[in-house]
């Protein structure tokens, strides 16, 4: 979606085209595009010249003759062509106006969620939605934001969205700016500090500034107009960096959904303090994961481990149905863990069937963990945490390494053993560790792994709110 540098390169580009121009006609080839009266529209624009084009927020406006007024948001897709009257309308032109130097300008709208709507002078500045537009960020008050969310507990990614407190930030803004800010988006609006809203409005201010310099940013299928590219998309920090390491510290960006908006965020860099911190630990078989979910256990705080959960869940006799004839294996009252760790170890490519099966009851049992235990940190042992698509369900997350795995499994599995190690070369550990906020590497005695485990713990306290 077009942002307000965008628009505002939409708005450079119109005032040579249309300015000192006079409308000699107007073909409307979808309504919805004209909101209200169509024939009012036509007959109060045909005749009159174009004086101006403005832009509030991410509104256009084009100011005409007559003290008529088209207030234009581009939503999505809205694009404008000037186009010769000789040439084709463009493929999704929704409004035509025809110029009186021969040429027209083409409303395009693959999406037609924009439009075109008509007022005056005296009454576009009342139009319902521009007048709940709050100051451009440059224009913006510390004192009076404060005071705007002081009862609002919304993430301050929508508190920012909602254009109400500042206007002119979209997604890729909102992300940039709380980036820069080192604000975590989903941050409520009213824990936000004075002196962090000073950082918000004076980044907002810089990263809006030099995007417009840059023409705005050209995202996926949105450029301005034809022929034309922002280039501020080479300079985004943040937004749409997933998977990929921060500028800042090399942690791995991460991506969430916050009330449906995609975001990007480091969590280091952008620390959420909150009532509840969800740890994950994972890692491959007999690397210590138990362990160290063990050293948060004796620091009284809650844990759960998805092995046990598993377990629990291998002694029901619709999920031990449910395996039994998935794999053919022999029926008995109880499920054969023997046979089925056989069978996935000659079957490696059976292992995501299991999965399928079995990560969704897990994910159950883990979100009814975290409603139960619902303040201060938590922990869980989720060996296959990248592999279950449960990332996003915690705030921190710990791997755990050793170097001595191996032997390890061989001195405590004995004949497993080699099952396990086949279990264990199907793992993503080695892909995901780099998206890991902490990495436990457990190659000394149990005294050592404490020390380390007790550390992040320290600095987990430190962020509860």
């Amino acid at each position: 979606m077009p942002e307000l540098p965008e628009v505002e390169t939409v708005k450079s580009v119109l005032v040579p085209v249309v300015k000192d121009r006079t409308i000699l006609g107007i073909d409307i080839l979808r309504k919805s595009s004209v909101p209200g009266d169509q024939k009012l529209f036509v007959e109060s624009l045909t005749g009159q010249r174009f004086l101006d084009v403005s832009r509030i927020g991410k509104f256009l406006i084009f100011h005409l003759t007559n003290d008529k007024v088209i207030i234009s948001h581009l939503r999505m897709e809205g694009k404008y062509y000037e186009l010769l009257e000789s040439e084709e309308n463009t493929k999704y032109a929704r409004v035509v106006l025809h110029l009186d130097n021969g040429h027209k300008l083409c409303y395009d709208d693959s999406r037609c969620f924009g439009y075109l709507r008509l007022s005056s002078e005296q009454e576009y500045r009342n139009d319902k939605e521009i007048a709940k537009l709050g100051p451009e960020p440059w224009d913006a008050d510390t004192k009076t934001i404060m005071k705007q969310v002081k009862n609002s507990s919304l993430p301050i990614k929508s508190a920012l969205l909602s254009q109400t407190l500042m206007t002119g930030l979209g997604n890729i803004y909102v992300d940039e700016t709380l980036f820069a800010s080192k604000i975590h988006p989903l941050t409520p609006a009213n824990k936000i500090t004075k002196e962090e809203w000073d950082v918000i409005i004076k980044e907002a201010s810089r990263i809006l500034k030099e995007a417009i310099v840059s023409g705005g940013s050209t995202i996926k299928s949105y450029h301005p107009g034809k022929d034309i590219d922002g280039n501020f998309q080479t300079k985004l920090v943040a937004y749409g960096k997933s998977n990929t390491p921060c500028p800042r510290c090399g942690s791995i960006f991460r991506f969430i959904k916050v009330n449906g908006r995609g975001t990007t965020f480091c969590p280091k860099c952008q620390i959420l303090k909150s009532k509840q911190i969800k740890v994950a630990i994972f890692g491959k078989i007999a690397s210590g994961k138990s362990e160290v979910l063990n050293i948060f256990a004796k620091q009284n705080i809650p844990t759960l481990s998805s092995d046990k959960v598993v377990s629990d869940l291998y002694k029901e006799k619709q999920v031990i149905d449910i395996i039994n004839n998935t794999f053919n294996l022999e029926k008995k009252d109880a499920l054969d863990r023997d046979a089925l760790r056989a069978h996935l170890s000659k079957n490696p490519k059976d292992i995501k069937k299991i999965n399928k099966i079995v990560h969704p009851l897990v994910k159950e049992e883990i979100i009814k963990f975290f409603k139960n235990n619902n303040k201060g940190i938590v922990a869980v042992e989720v060996p296959l945490l990248f592999e279950s698509k449960m990332e996003n369900l915690f705030d921190v997350i710990i791997g755990v390494e050793s170097y001595k795995q191996q032997s390890l499994l061989q001195s405590r599995d004995g004949e497993k053993s080699k099952q396990l190690e086949e279990i264990n070369k199907s793992s993503t550990y080695d892909i995901n560790k780099n998206k890991a906020d902490y990495i436990i590497i457990n190659d000394a005695d149990l005294k050592s792994l404490s020390n380390k485990t007790k550390e992040i713990i320290n600095k987990l306290k430190y962020r509860l709110d």
